[in-house]
């Protein structure tokens, strides 16, 4: 009797779980192939706002943009080789890519070149909902009136194996990257971005945070005020990060903590930066001028 109880209890197990429903599989995310042609890029885009689409780029293509490609607004990977994403010269004034309030953007293996911000933030790229960078250089964006010719932050960027190089900010703070959200940047190089303003390397807004860890910031130019490689305003940590070769008129050469900001420095070397390290003077814990 007792094993025929057994036995019933066994196969009711069996019938409950043969009856249960199968779990809901995640929703695949499409793989799309894009030629080399603006238009199949255009056109990938605006399908994958509303479908979730990996974008996969002709390798070694240059995508030469006259008008501006859509707002990013929903979850997009593009996917280059080589490949480069830019304004053509002769081209009206616009950023290269612009991430909305819902959008979820990855960039790998993309060169992001020739931004040109006429007014507000964000000449190469402009985020205000989620980007993620793999291998990605940014180059030769100018920001007119803006910050940020770059990137401009105001959602949250995580950044890796990336470089941001060459960027000017004419009027706005960041050259390289301006922060005015959460940014981790990682295993990346801010290097030879100019401005007139702060924070020629990166800028940290206030209330704002951003984390760069085994980076450098080296060799970018306030022409004419102050924070040569990094201005914060908000809250900056370096972790075993250099900040060497910055320069700027003002005091901050490789730092400058604005009032309100800190920077946290954790096996991190500044060094030969111009006229002077870290400022206001001892500010900056470890830093040495």
């Amino acid at each position: 009797m007792r094993l025929l109880v057994k036995a019933a209890i066994v196969a009711g197990v069996a019938v409950s779980a043969a009856q249960a429903p199968a779990a809901a599989a995640p929703n695949p995310v499409n793989t799309v192939r894009v030629p080399c042609s603006v238009s199949a890029l255009h056109n990938a885009v605006v399908a994958a706002n509303t479908n979730a689409a990996v974008l996969r780029l002709a390798p070694s293509c240059s995508y030469n943009l006259t008008t501006p490609l859509p707002v990013i607004t929903g979850r997009i990977t593009l996917k280059g080789a080589n490949t480069s994403i830019k304004r053509a010269l002769s081209a009206v004034p616009f950023r290269i890519l612009d991430v909305g309030l819902t959008g979820d953007l990855t960039v790998e293996d993309v060169f992001v070149m020739n931004g040109l911000a006429g007014t507000g933030d964000g000449a190469g790229i402009r985020n205000a909902g989620r980007l993620t960078l793999r291998r990605v250089t940014v180059v030769g964006n100018v920001a007119q009136t803006g910050n940020g010719a770059g990137l401009a932050n105001t959602g949250r960027a995580a950044i890796r194996n990336s470089v941001f190089t060459t960027n000017l900010a004419l009027a706005g703070n960041g050259a390289g990257i301006h922060n005015n959200g959460e940014l981790h940047l990682t295993d990346s190089t801010v290097a030879g971005n100019a401005l007139n303003a702060r924070g020629a390397g990166v800028y940290t807004a206030a209330g704002r945070v951003t984390r760069i860890v085994r980076s450098a910031v080296n060799s970018n130019l306030s022409a004419s005020q102050t924070g040569g490689g990094i201005a914060s305003a908000g809250t900056t940590t370096l972790d075993n990060t250099w900040v060497r070769l910055n320069k700027s008129v003002g005091a901050g050469g490789g730092i400058l903590v604005l009032p309100g900001g800190a920077v946290t420095l954790h096996r991190t070397g500044v060094r030969d930066n111009v006229p002077d390290n870290c400022a206001p003077a001892n500010t900056v814990r470890g830093c040495v001028n």
